[in-house]
């Protein structure tokens, strides 16, 4: 009976050891799986799956951080900020984080402050994290970019010259692009201050860094303007309006202003309409349109007429001029033309398509399709955060 006893209790026992053994390796096996999946589920672009596997093991696992990090920036690419900057200070309150989560718990904070407009509490957490980890390539983009935000210009200028030291190829190319922005911001506040000596370097290097860009340009032309070179300003103008096509509406107002004012309007117009014949962006060419039909309206209705199939924007200013050049029928042609359906791009998994469907047969989503342009949603990664600032005309002075 003593025996059989024994026996039965090393039995339980070994099933005990097994189970303690087995247990804790089956635990890591199923949170393995599990983060495999939430991998495969965020490369297919699927963050609502994503979020609700972020949240299950952040409830088996609340001691993980990079866990609740993970959590914090997918809330800020959905739109909830409020949580992405809730969870990013619980995660810093503990006192036990190693540096590396702790910088990226900071630099995750600076990004939802960012993406509120809280420029100058942004910079403060980009700050404390590049302090810890100065030579983090991400930490100092998104402080490069939280500066240009603050308007702090020539430390943007600095931390993206840091940045481009730590980076190579593509990547430092973009940072040389960032620099060239930054130096512009500073040659528009020089400009401001009355410095134009100062200013016209600035905007030499800049242009040497960012030669692409309609912001980089347009500060040019303001310094030529103000220092009195119409010939440098009129090919800044030209330039800006080329390089941001989508920005010409408020870029070719002012630089037909400034024409005005200062007397080569002639010169203004011959370079709008080199401008006009060559450009294929229905943006650029109604914007041009507008001003060149003043003096030359069959060459703006022609150019418009080449873009109105693709914009009705383009159709309906081709339509105002006939009108008002008492042209009904040609008018009316216009008015009756068929237009082709603007491009569209799945929200969810960014698939372009030829054609309206309420579902799209690459992800499955409903009522995802947008117009390209138009798309809304997830926040933009580091390097195109600051692009609005960088490349519009907001953040010129």
């Amino acid at each position: 009976m003593i025996a059989l006893l024994f026996a039965i209790l090393g039995i339980v026992a070994g099933f005990a050891a097994g189970w303690l053994w087995v247990a804790p390796r089956r635990r890591a096996l199923d949170s393995l799986a599990r983060r495999s999946r939430v991998l495969y589920e965020l490369a297919e672009g699927d963050l609502e799956n994503v979020a609700l596997e972020l949240e299950q093991v952040a409830e088996s696992e609340p001691g993980d951080a990079t866990v609740f990090l993970a959590l914090a920036a997918l809330d800020r690419r959905r739109g909830r900020i409020e949580r992405a900057k809730a969870i990013h200070r619980t995660v810093l309150a503990s006192a036990t984080l190693p540096p590396e989560q702790r910088v990226a718990a900071l630099v995750g904070l600076g990004r939802d402050l960012l993406a509120q407009g809280n420029e100058r509490a942004a910079v403060g957490a980009l700050v404390r994290a590049i302090s810890l980890a100065p030579r983090s390539v991400a930490t100092l983009e998104s402080l490069a970019i939280a500066l240009e935000h603050a308007g702090a210009w020539e430390r943007a200028a600095a931390a993206w010259e840091r940045h481009e030291k730590l980076v190579e190829g593509r990547r430092r190319r973009e940072s040389r692009i960032g620099r060239g922005h930054a130096l512009a911001g500073q040659a528009a506040a020089a400009l401001e201050d009355g410095d134009e000596r100062k200013a016209r370097k600035l905007a030499e290097r800049a242009i040497e860094l960012a030669g692409d860009s309609g912001h980089v340009w347009v500060t040019r032309a303001r310094i030529e303007a103000a220092a009195g070179d119409r010939q440098l300003a009129l090919e800044a103008w030209q330039r800006a309006w080329e390089a941001s096509p989508a920005g010409a509406h408020a870029i070719v107002p002012e630089a037909w202003r400034w024409a005005t004012e200062h007397g080569p309007l002639e010169d203004m117009v011959e370079r709008m309409l080199a401008s006009l014949r060559s450009s294929s962006h229905p943006e650029l060419v109604i914007a041009l349109a507008e001003y060149v039909a003043r003096q030359h309206p069959e060459h703006a209705a022609a150019a418009l007429e080449r873009v109105a199939g693709s914009s009705a924007a383009a159709t309906l200013a081709l339509v105002r001029q006939r009108l008002a050049r008492g042209q009904r029928d040609a008018a009316r042609d216009a008015a009756m033309r068929e237009i082709e359906p603007p491009g569209l791009l799945c929200s969810r998994c960014g698939t372009a398509t030829p054609r309206f469907r309420f579902r799209c047969d690459t992800c499955g989503a409903w009522d995802a399709l947008a117009v390209q342009g138009t798309l809304r949603g997830a926040t933009p990664s580091p390097s195109s955060v600051g692009a609005p600032a960088r490349a519009g005309l907001s953040a010129s002075p």
